[in-house]
């Protein structure tokens, strides 16, 4: 049973992957999910639902992967104790919000609840990440009164994706030249 579910998940992934997400979350609702809600597997439950919230906010249904990411994947996540993946979750959250104009509340959570979580993990990449992310949005929220705390957060984000050597590097520096901002 469990391996029909990864492999279904697995074609879940390459529908949503094509854009055929109508297909992807039919697979994700009535082949995956229920074989871990069956199972018992809190963790794999939780991933899925996951990718339901995805295809939801994909599809521009907002408000239902809202309902998801708050309702199924904190409190799993926190049953769990795992604090990274419920940091990933509170990210989406914040990118829902962002996306519907809730700019303060999203702000909130990617200064409060996201970015205190990697960096007391230590997790380098996820942290460049979210501090580029925060970045962002308080250039979107006000550019001339937050451009000096926007030039910190993605010089810091630049320096760790230039010592990690990954491409993220490129577009921070292409992000700050069209900001008008520099790291020199």
């Amino acid at each position: 049973m469990r391996e029909k579910a990864i492999t279904m998940g697995k074609i879940a992934d390459i529908l949503q992957a094509r854009g055929q997400l109508d297909d992807a979350l039919k697979i994700r609702e009535h082949e995956e999910l229920p074989v871990y809600e069956k199972l018992g597997d809190v963790r794999e439950k939780a991933i899925t639902m996951g990718k339901i919230a995805d295809i939801l906010q994909a599809r521009g249904q907002l408000d239902d992967a809202l309902k998801i990411l708050k309702n199924e994947l904190l409190p799993a996540f926190e049953k769990l104790g795992d604090v990274r993946s419920k940091a990933v979750t509170t990210g989406k959250i914040a990118d829902i919000l962002q996306a519907r104009g809730q700019l303060d509340d999203a702000l909130k959570i990617r200064e409060h609840e996201e970015l205190p979580v990697y960096e007391k993990l230590g997790d380098v990449h996820s942290l460049l990440i979210t501090r580029a992310q925060l970045a962002m949005l308080l250039w979107q929220m006000d550019a001339r009164k937050n451009s000096q705390r926007v030039q910190e957060l993605l010089c810091l984000a630049l320096t760790d994706a230039q010592r990690l050597q990954i491409p993220e590097a490129e577009q921070i520096k292409t992000v700050l030249a069209q900001m008008g901002l520099s790291c020199d």
